[in-house]
């Protein structure tokens, strides 16, 4: 019987857009993965301050980005512990929970440069090896590339670990500021139901921050 790969996905989601939702699909397919675990963070430790909206909003507009793919599944428990959210201290919990799966981990590729920063990089690679999924404007070869530059003999690790996957431009900041001035970013950034929610609850907006 082959063992069942489970694919974790972390981040701030504000607000999680098509290509969040998209990435998480294809990685799962290149690696086998049964299961997403999809967890919105409390605080993301890569991010300077606060999300600008809050928590609650952040898991909602997730579960409805995510709606699609059976194999998601929205993790609130960053959220419920409160704080900073360190990806070594959820994947220790997961890996107790499930503890016949193999775990991967999902990151970008800008991600893939400052891994090391992250607290305690070698438990995380131990507990849920990367995978990573290329963010412009480095397509996988040309990001494997950067990562020997900068790397050297460390990166060979990661050549696996980078998926052929195209990268596409999507950008939260952008699509936040087509909210905060009223308007419906196209669904190739935000799904309808997603644009529908923030701009309903009036996210992102100046005073609403």
């Amino acid at each position: 019987m082959k063992p069942v790969v489970t694919l974790i996905y972390g981040g701030s989601f504000d607000p999680p857009h098509a290509v969040h939702a998209r990435s998480a699909s294809l990685a799962a397919d290149a690696v086998g993965a049964s299961v997403i675990v999809v967890l919105p963070a409390g605080v993301n430790p890569q991010r300077t301050g606060a999300p600008p909206s809050q928590a609650l909003h952040r898991l909602q507009m997730t579960r409805l980005a995510f709606a699609a793919e059976p194999r998601a599944l929205i993790d609130d428990r960053e959220i419920r512990r409160g704080g900073v959210s360190y990806t070594v201290d959820t994947l220790a919990e997961l890996a107790a929970e499930r503890p016949n799966e193999i775990l991967r981990l999902l990151i970008g590729g800008d991600q893939a440069f400052n891994f090391n920063s992250w607290r305690e990089p070698q438990r995380i690679e131990m507990l849920a090896e990367p995978v990573v999924v290329p963010r412009p404007p480095f397509n996988a070869a040309a990001l494997r590339l950067q990562l020997r530059r900068l790397l050297g003999s460390a990166a060979i690790p990661w050549m696996q670990r980078v998926l052929e996957i195209e990268p596409v431009e999507a950008s939260s900041t952008a699509v936040r500021a087509m909210v905060a001035g009223g308007l419906t970013p196209p669904a190739a950034f935000l799904l309808p139901e997603v644009a529908a929610y923030a701009l309903r609850h009036k996210l992102y907006r100046l005073n609403e921050m």
